[in-house]
């Protein structure tokens, strides 16, 4: 499917009255949703990269990209709760913070509903590198070594879903886009039962176009 939009690009490509190159950054705010998630917490994080802007008329643009993206949830652990099955409320002992880094193919398309803002969506495609597993302990002082790190290879594992969002011109070159990404690929693919869950992403990007 991404090679179909390659070709797409391509093609159009040659129509186009105007290719650009860009970089982009910024900030993600990520969960996961669904089956299996309860006590699961938004973390924050980051992505950069790059995109090719391509201008076909004043309201009509494409825009893929090439996207490092650290994603992933985060969640607390009462002690009591693991040794007992017992729960004691606002005493959570352990922190644990999983992030899954993936490389994203976001295939936009713009539409400019004036000078200054276009309305953006499109397919993504993702692919794990790796998912790395912190876990700190809320009781130990600072003075303490308290993470526990774990990595293991994503295997570019393929995720999958839409993307939405509004780009916000400031000035010729630079601009803001603030977009929202939900999965579309089960995580929980291979499991017993109709157990379902997806990735989630609120991104704000600053972008600059040379």
């Amino acid at each position: 499917m991404v090679c179909a939009f390659l070709f797409l690009f391509l093609a159009l490509s040659g129509k186009a009255q105007e290719t650009r190159f860009g970089i982009k950054g910024g900030l993600n705010y990520s969960s996961v949703v669904g089956d299996l998630t309860e006590g699961l917490k938004f973390r924050f994080s980051g992505h950069a990269g790059v995109f090719v802007l391509v201008d076909f008329s004043y309201k009509f643009k494409f825009q893929p990209e090439l996207i490092y993206s650290s994603q992933g949830f985060q969640f607390s652990t009462d002690l009591a709760s693991i040794q007992n099955g017992t729960s004691v409320a606002d005493e959570n002992d352990f922190r644990t913070n999983v992030q899954l880094n993936y490389l994203t193919v976001p295939l936009i398309v713009k539409f400019g509903l004036n000078e200054t803002i276009t309305v953006e969506f499109g397919p993504q495609f993702g692919f794990l590198l790796n998912q790395i597993t912190r876990v700190k302990n809320l009781d130990e002082t600072d003075s303490v070594d308290v993470d526990r790190r774990n990595s293991i290879s994503g295997d570019f594992q393929l995720d999958y879903g839409a993307a939405v969002g509004v780009g916000i011109k400031l000035s010729e070159r630079v601009s803001l886009s603030p977009r929202f990404y939900i999965g579309l690929r089960n995580r929980l693919n291979g499991l017993p039962g109709d157990l379902q869950n997806y990735n989630v992403a609120i991104q704000l990007s600053g972008n600059y176009t040379f």
